[in-house]
């Protein structure tokens, strides 16, 4: 069966050629090795950009998560299923910003240090209170930060500019109307949007909440995804190490970031076997609402997830990336759940998660379209890159203020795509254009952080 999708003229058109599936995958696959590298050799990669789109477009078509209220407390990190509107003016009426005395502002219009003006004080508010009465002319009010200002008072002389006095004050300034005045709703008016459906809510969202009385919000459930990590060589963290054998790094990592970022996770990991690997992914298909593999995904004669995808009758996306590192991966559905298919390399896993698997993943979760996108900014280099650059090119990065750090002092080899140490305190990728030769510092480059 051949797929042929034409996209606009800024992107690749990709020609995908899918091998009809056999009933059944052999472990030693006799011929399907020939078969899996015409299926990656005969099609161009997607660009970065065109792959990016094709998997939030997928997102975005899928129902949105089911909706639940939970308590405010409870809500930070979480996306509002609905927008969230204020309710009252914040502040509710008008008050003081500091203690002092509430006035006319004509009853002061001669007041100086040489010619104080003295009035009556004939009331006193703390905050919390509600002024009894109007303040009348010619009289002041004694008022405490955040209290309320009684009905014909237009402005608060602070207490510094007055002799303190509690039955008579003395003023020392003049003022004029509304002077010193907190106004009613001057930090948000009745009706505001606070956020919108989609935006995750964040500490400030919360207070703002909390100021409008919300004691619970509507949000989306939290979705759950696979993270299954395959290869006969991986162990567990904590099992006894053996000749040949290496840790599940992968799994840890990616079950991590997802985590980090509000996800539920199911982590697994299996051996390169075509039929464990069909059978631990439609488990995770039927308890999850989205799968993360890594391994498996190139021309390797135990490289079986193109192979199991077309076993589990997955609607490719995309087959293949233009870029260094994680050319290989692939992304489509399954039932309706998105599947991504990451490469074996610890680094390759770790770009793509963040390029492709998270933005879609969020957009799936109910964020809004722009919130899970890499923002994407020019810094200043602070160290190099030896290598040029062939094809598109991410390079693990430390971004601070306006300029990034590529670790490795230029050593290319720090930037491999299985070392994974070099990532430890990074957080963006540093974008080379295909045919970019070695960067050195001080030069100006494209950063993409990664999503909050």
């Amino acid at each position: 069966m051949i797929f042929h999708q034409d996209v606009s003229a800024s992107f690749l058109t990709c020609l995908f050629i899918w091998i009809p599936a056999a009933p059944r995958l052999s472990h030693s696959r006799p011929g399907v090795a020939g078969h899996l590298e015409d299926f990656f050799m005969k099609q161009p990669f997607c660009a970065p950009s065109e792959a990016l789109r094709r998997v939030l477009d997928a997102s975005a078509a899928l129902p949105r998560p089911e909706t639940e209220i939970v308590p405010l407390d409870e809500a930070g990190g979480r996306i509002a299923a609905e927008t969230l509107s204020a309710r009252m003016d914040q502040p509710p009426f008008d008050r003081s910003p500091f203690d002092g005395y509430a006035l006319h502002s004509a009853d002061t219009a001669s007041a100086s240090r040489e010619t104080p003006v003295t009035l009556p004080v004939t009331m006193k508010l703390y905050a919390g209170d509600a002024p009894a009465s109007p303040l009348p002319a010619g009289c002041a009010a004694r008022i405490m930060t955040g209290a309320p200002l009684p009905e014909g008072a237009d402005c608060v002389l602070m207490q510094e500019l007055t002799d303190s006095g509690e039955e008579t004050v003395q003023l020392y300034a003049a003022m004029k109307p509304q002077q010193n005045v907190v106004f009613r709703g001057g930090d948000i008016a009745a009706g505001a949007v606070i956020a919108e459906a989609g935006t995750v809510l964040s500490p400030a969202h919360l207070g703002v909440l909390a100021g409008q009385g919300y004691a619970e919000v509507p949000v989306y459930k939290t979705l759950t995804v696979g993270v299954l990590a395959t290869g006969s060589e991986l162990l567990a963290p904590g099992e006894a190490w053996t000749p040949g054998k290496i840790y599940d790094a992968n799994g840890v990592q990616n079950a991590a970031r997802l985590r980090q970022l509000g996800f539920a996770v199911k982590r697994r990991h299996c051996s390169d076997d075509p039929e464990e690997i069909a059978h631990e992914m439609q488990e995770l298909l039927a308890e999850c609402d989205a799968v993360i593999t890594s391994g498996g995904v190139s021309v390797g004669q135990k490289d079986y997830l193109p192979a199991v995808l077309e076993q589990l009758n997955a609607d490719i996306l995309f087959a293949g990336v233009a870029q260094k590192p994680g050319s290989p991966m692939l992304a489509g559905k399954i039932d309706g759940k998105l599947v991504f298919c990451l490469s074996g390399n610890p680094f390759a896993a770790a770009a793509t998660l963040e390029q492709y698997a998270a933005p879609a993943l969020l957009r799936a979760a109910g964020r809004c379209e722009e919130s899970c996108l890499l923002p994407r900014t020019t810094r200043t280099l602070t160290t190099g890159f030896s290598k040029p650059s062939k094809g598109n090119r991410y390079l693990r990065a430390k971004a601070m203020g306006g300029s990034v750090t590529i670790p490795g002092e230029g050593n290319a080899e720090a930037h491999s795509s299985g070392s994974l140490s070099a990532m430890i305190g990074c957080n963006c990728l540093v974008e080379l254009p295909a045919g970019s030769g070695p960067v050195t510092p001080g030069e100006e480059v494209e950063v993409l952080s990664f999503v909050q």
